[in-house]
């Protein structure tokens, strides 16, 4: 039997530790007010931010409670599935990265956001029905983020759901949705994206080294135990589930798997490349580069800086596999089991099993700065998306229809003003809104509102034909699709087993509804695949009718990614020799020499974990055979098992190295965004305004 203590709770130390780092992060706030001048700082900190920096933080903004719970329900379901899959993805995201696919013409045409580039790229009209249907879109997938994670911080503290104060019994859910809204409202409204950006790259510099931390604390590190960790790797062997079509080893095993299947991740890998820059969740982020070289550059690094996370992430719900299912930890088992059982919603106990395991098994201190690194994951999320989604309504949809700028005072009011609005919706949203799927499935089935977007993106950017009725349909006929996903996703079957699905049942016993009575049978993946397919037959179709049939003519695209005599920010220092073999591989003249040696390093380990998915998919598919009717592949359960144990020491290493490396960078970088703020000229007309088809304030 494996030894171990269970926690008693939240000690002063541990409630220590979270408040230093909130009196830190409050001092670093006020101190970015006075780099806050104009409209400019407010929504991008006036194009003054350098790859580390933008790496750092915006890695954290990315990071989220809401996430980490997402990803705890992924791996507990489908183990080292999303790991083998991630081999795959890895080298995409690489490859987008480094030839700059999307974001860095996005960056070219200078435009805060995505509404404001379709003004430039189509109509001011269609500016503002996308402004509105992005916003819809982001407040409502931002809706749950709060709800996801104050039941996180409730599990993990063992809060009660209600408790008694002068008299009122109150709902302690409340109450932490108005903390944590509360809280980062007012440190997305106090200083605009440059406070949010630098509170940001603070936690992001903890949470990297609070990462490493962890994963020494949860596992063992060989069988010399050094780490004092609790669960070893041949307890891990002993506990995944390796049964054919639910294996948690074998990824080609995991077809039986409800959701997280190998279709879920296929297709996750076509949407990486569709919605590129699509979601505009971090818009301040998006726009906040120095130039387009240096927001291509963090995405790069990224790779690196998204190790020490991805690794913590995936082996805390390894852990509690082992915790549930393993004999020696029994006792545990039952504690956990005996916690939940609180719990009377399926979704929310699902979501409860990590956390309530972890609050278990972590001492007085490493409790504290748990929360600690949770808490600045759920303020970085909260403030990136309440400025985001708060600046898109004012930009997309106030300003075009004012038709005249507004002045730079009364400009950031009315940001503060819709960021207010955008947490008042949330807490109401968050408060009342009843989760009936995963969350990662919930995000898919949200985000596809503005699965049109990729389309009329991709299309603006690359394609001179791409057409203004193009782009109107495209978006209309995927949100069509979406909304009318959730809405039958919703009211299929509510909790007193009533709803459409007994409905159609009973008046016409269809066969298909009354094998999927209980939930929905198209979940917010394939919703989002369906959408996608839909939007490109229509933008391809209708932009080539109106080219050919009604003769409209092909767009300007070099004046709108201020190419050539149009380059009036002299932001293309250097011109790449289009047809050179770097050209091509995304390396352009503006890359330095330590750029190419970051670049020989990234693609030097994302294509070698693909050589190791190509090999192992060859071994497995080209060494198999049929033994009494079933098929068994060539790669058994063992060379899976050391297949992944491996990539976990490997990428240990290589965590403990870029994070130090990563924090040094970020520390210098963070030094030159002082430095430029102070020194950048205002230019008060450089809000977002559009006029004659440019941004007004060039």
């Amino acid at each position: 039997m494996t030894e171990f203590s269970i926690n008693s709770g939240m000690a002063f130390v541990d409630w220590f530790i979270i408040g230093v780092l909130i009196v830190f992060l409050t001092i670093m706030l006020m101190y970015c007010r006075k780099f806050m001048r104009s409209s400019a700082d407010f929504l991008a900190a006036n194009r003054c931010a350098g790859r580390y920096v933008l790496c750092i933080s915006q890695g954290i903004a990315g990071f989220a409670v809401v996430n980490s719970v997402a990803t705890f329900e992924m791996f507990y379901i489908a183990g080292f599935s999303s790991t083998w899959w991630a081999m795959l993805t890895a080298p995409l995201i690489l490859i987008m990265s480094l030839v700059g696919w999307v974001l860095y013409r996005l960056r070219e045409t200078r435009c805060f956001t995505l509404a404001q580039f379709f003004e430039v790229r189509y109509s001011r009209r269609f500016r503002v029905f996308a402004g509105i249907v992005t916003w819809v879109s982001g407040i409502f997938n931002y809706g749950i983020f709060p709800a996801v994670s104050v039941r996180f911080f409730m599990f993990f503290c063992r809060m009660p759901e209600h408790y008694e104060l002068l008299g009122i019994c109150w709902d302690v859910y409340a109450v932490m949705l108005t903390v944590a809204i509360g809280t980062g409202l007012i440190f997305t409204i106090t200083s605009g994206q440059v406070g949010i950006m630098v509170t940001d790259f603070i936690q992001g510099v903890l949470c990297n080294v609070s990462f490493i931390v962890f994963i020494l604390f949860i596992f063992k590190i060989g069988e010399w135990d050094v780490s004092g960790g609790y669960v070893s790797w041949n307890q891990i062997a002993e506990s995944l589930e390796t049964a054919p079509g639910r294996s948690q080893v074998n990824p080609f095993e995991c077809t039986k798997i409800p959701d997280f299947n190998i279709w879920y991740f296929l297709i996750g890998l076509a949407r990486a490349v569709y919605t590129r820059g699509a979601w505009q969740g971090s818009m301040g982020y998006t726009a906040a580069a120095k130039n387009p070289h240096e927001s291509k550059m963090a995405g790069i690094l990224g790779t690196w800086r998204g190790m020490a996370q991805g690794l913590m992430i995936m082996l805390f719900p390894l852990a509690v596999i082992v915790f549930m299912r393993h004999g020696d930890f029994a006792p545990l088992a039952r504690t956990i089991r005996d916690t939940l059982a609180q719990i009377g919603d399926t979704q929310l106990r699902a979501q409860g099993l990590v956390p309530t395991a972890l609050s278990l098994i972590m001492p007085t201190g490493l409790m504290g700065l748990f929360v600690a690194v949770m808490f600045s994951a759920m303020l970085s999320t909260d403030t990136t998306y309440m400025h985001s989604w708060g600046a898109i309504f004012i930009q997309d949809v106030v300003i075009p229809l004012r038709r005249k700028p507004l002045e730079p005072g009364r400009h950031i009011l009315y940001l503060r003003l819709s960021i207010a609005g955008v947490a008042v919706f949330v807490w109401i949203f968050s408060y009342f809104f009843r989760q009936t799927d995963y969350v990662y499935m919930f995000f898919a089935a949200t985000g596809a509102i503005v699965c049109g977007s990729g389309a009329t993106i991709i299309g603006g950017l690359y394609w001179k034909r791409g057409g203004l009725a193009a782009a109107w349909i495209t978006y209309i006929g995927g949100a069509l699709v979406a909304i009318t996903g959730i809405v039958l996703q919703q009211v299929w079957c509510f909790e007193d087993g009533s709803g459409l699905a007994r409905y159609l049942a009973e008046r016409y016993q269809w066969a298909w509804v009354l094998e999927h009575m209980q939930k929905f049978p198209i979940n917010g993946q394939w919703l989002a695949f369906i959408g996608i397919l839909s939007c490109i037959v229509l933008y391809v179709g209708v932009s080539l009718i109106e080219h050919y049939v009604f003769g409209r003519p092909d767009f300007n695209l070099d004046r709108m990614l201020h190419r050539g005599e149009y380059d009036i920010a002299d932001e293309h220092h250097v011109r790449s020799h289009v047809g050179t073999w770097a050209a091509r591989l995304g390396i352009t003249p503006e890359f330095s020499v330590s750029d190419k040696m970051i670049y020989g390093a990234t693609i030097f380990w994302s294509l070698g974990w693909l050589v190791v998915f190509l090999y192992f998919t060859v071994r497995y598919f080209g060494f198999g055979q049929v033994v009494y009717g079933e098929w068994t592949g060539g790669v058994d359960t063992s060379m899976w098992l050391t297949l992944w144990h491996v990539k976990i020491y490997v990428t240990l290493v290589l965590a403990l190295l870029t994070t130090v490396w990563l924090l040094c960078g970020g520390l210098v970088d963070l030094r030159r965004l002082f430095r430029a703020l102070k020194a950048v000229k205002i230019n008060n007309l450089d809000d977002g305004t559009v006029q004659d088809g440019h941004n007004a304030g060039e």
